[in-house]
């Protein structure tokens, strides 16, 4: 159930409707995120034309949903655009993911061979 600060509040963005779903405030999701009330409003009310990914990152997390929910068609149109080369493929995400882990110096996890029960070959008569 939306706070009574949110009384009246027209949800004009993906962002918003998950917000008021979830029953959170402007301010609560704000201070949760780290983004400043007045950029979050701009942000919520679609008036961020290239909005910064991690605030909407920020966003998803503390709502727990994927970040995809919360992407306005419009703001990714303005993405592609801004892209040197032109609209790109999206990337891919594992690879993505293996990128990120590369430069905080994770190195990929060895495979030791599994022992179990799995592993044992059973004779069939």
């Amino acid at each position: 159930m939306p706070r009574r600060f949110d009384r009246g509040v027209h949800a004009e963005t993906k962002l918003a409707r998950v917000r008021l779903a979830s029953g959170l405030t402007q301010r609560d999701l704000a201070e949760a995120t780290g983004i400043s009330r007045s950029a979050y409003w701009r942000l919520e009310r679609g008036r961020t034309v290239n909005p910064p990914l991690r605030h909407l990152t920020n966003c998803a997390l503390v709502l727990g949903v994927p970040v995809e929910e919360l992407i306005e068609d419009e703001w990714l149109t303005a993405w592609l655009q801004l892209a040197p080369d032109g609209p790109a493929a999206p990337p891919d995400i594992d690879e993505l993911r293996r990128q990120s882990r590369a430069r905080a110096g994770y190195a990929p996890a060895a495979t030791a061979p599994r022992v179990g029960r799995h592993d044992v070959d059973v004779p069939t008569d």
